[in-house]
C-alpha cells in the first residue's frame, strides 16, 4: 500500500502527504471557491483537479525526487503489454494509483468548497427567495 502512494520510501510518504494536503488542499479550495463565485458548473472541477494533481505530482518529483507520477513505469508497462499483458496491467495500475489518490483528494476538497460557496452565494444574493439550510444546502423561503 505504501508503494502505491509513495514508491520512493517512508520519507516520501510524509513529503507527498504534506505537499498534497497543504499545497494541494489550498489550491483545490481556491479552485472550488473560484468556480462557484463565477457561477460555473461543478463539472469543471474534474478537469482542474486533474491538472492540479498532475502539477502536484511534478512538484513532488522536482522538489523531493519522489516518483508520484512515474512516467518511466507507465511507459515500461505499456511496452510490456505485448509480451506480458497481465503483469503490464498490474504495473500500470500501481503506477497510476498515486495520481488517482491525489486526484480524488483534490476533487473532494474542491467540491466541498464549491458547495459551501454556492450555498452562501444563493442565500446572500437571493435572500428574498432562499434561506440557507446547514452548510451545504438552501431551500425556498416560505
Amino acid at each position: 500500500m505504501l508503494e502505491i502512494i509513495a514508491p520512493a520510501g517512508p520519507d516520501a510518504l510524509w513529503t507527498t502527504f504534506l505537499l498534497t494536503l497543504v499545497l494541494g488542499g489550498a489550491a483545490a479550495a481556491s479552485t472550488g471557491r473560484a468556480i462557484a463565485s463565477t457561477w460555473r458548473p461543478a463539472s469543471r472541477l474534474v478537469l482542474y483537479a486533474a491538472l492540479l494533481a498532475a502539477a502536484l505530482g511534478f512538484l513532488d518529483y522536482a522538489l523531493f525526487e519522489n516518483p508520484v507520477i512515474p512516467g518511466g513505469r507507465i511507459v515500461d508497462a505499456l511496452v510490456q503489454m505485448t509480451t506480458e499483458p497481465a503483469a503490464a496491467v498490474r504495473d500500470l495500475g500501481v503506477a497510476l494509483a498515486g495520481f488517482v489518490v491525489t486526484f480524488v483528494f483534490i476533487l473532494a476538497v474542491g467540491l466541498t468548497t464549491y458547495r459551501l460557496t454556492r450555498a452562501r452565494q444563493i442565500a446572500r444574493q437571493y435572500g428574498f427567495a432562499f434561506v440557507r439550510k446547514g452548510l451545504f444546502f438552501w431551500h425556498e423561503r416560505a
